[in-house]
């Protein structure tokens, strides 16, 4: 069963046939439009769901965010991506892992945000709640996901730098190889993914000894 959410699609395999699933995800490394794929089992070539937050006992069994490059369209604007919507050229689209999807803007103001400042330190709809919180001056019950946007927030200039890796998978065929990266930012214990992508490389076929003759 296939749910699209526009530049990403769930898979869901009845049984949870694990052969099913590994011919599945073969197939997406040997096409033209996956971009990265995370498996809810260790599979070659793959990330796993809690790579990207995702893991839990109702997760499906493969998710593929689909393939994006930085070519503009016809408004100027960069990041052209395949997706599962049947959409007319411009009207766009989410979920995608591409840096155009991700690096996105969340803008701030009030009396206790700094004014005029741009800060570029990652941060996402997840640190919402422990911001409003800490601002109201209410503690939560229990532990959060998220943080607290101090870096944006007046009298609070918490100096922050965030670790960012680059984790690759790779999954060699007989007709090339599936190459696929993830990168990702942690800002205290808090982790944002902030770009990934993958493509299938044909391997080059050496011509025979009577090609070479001719």
């Amino acid at each position: 069963m296939l749910a699209g959410n526009g530049g990403s699609v769930l898979f869901y395999v009845t049984g949870h046939d694990m052969a099913v699933t590994r011919r599945l995800v073969e197939f997406l490394q040997k096409s033209d439009f996956a971009g990265v794929i995370f498996t809810k089992q260790p599979m070659e070539g793959t990330f796993a769901l809690k790579q990207a937050n995702i893991q839990s006992d109702h997760a499906p069994a493969v998710v593929m965010a689909f393939r994006w490059d930085p070519s503009k369209n016809q408004f100027g604007a960069p990041g052209m991506i395949d997706a599962d919507w049947q959409r007319a050229a411009g009207k766009g689209t989410h979920a995608t892992l591409s840096r155009f999807d991700m690096h996105n803007m969340l803008i701030a103001a009030g009396p206790d945000f700094k004014r005029g400042e741009a800060n570029d330190l990652p941060s996402g709809n997840i640190d919402l709640a422990p911001t409003i919180l800490q601002i109201l001056g209410i503690k939560s019950p229990q532990k959060m996901d998220g943080r607290i946007l101090s870096e944006a927030m007046e009298g609070r200039d918490e100096a922050q730098r965030p670790n960012q890796i680059t984790i690759e998978a790779t999954q060699k065929f007989p007709s090339g190889t599936w190459r696929q990266s993830l990168q990702i930012s942690r800002v205290g214990s808090t982790i944002y993914l902030d770009e990934g992508n993958g493509a299938f490389i044909a391997s080059e076929t050496a011509p025979n000894e009577s090609q070479r003759d001719r």
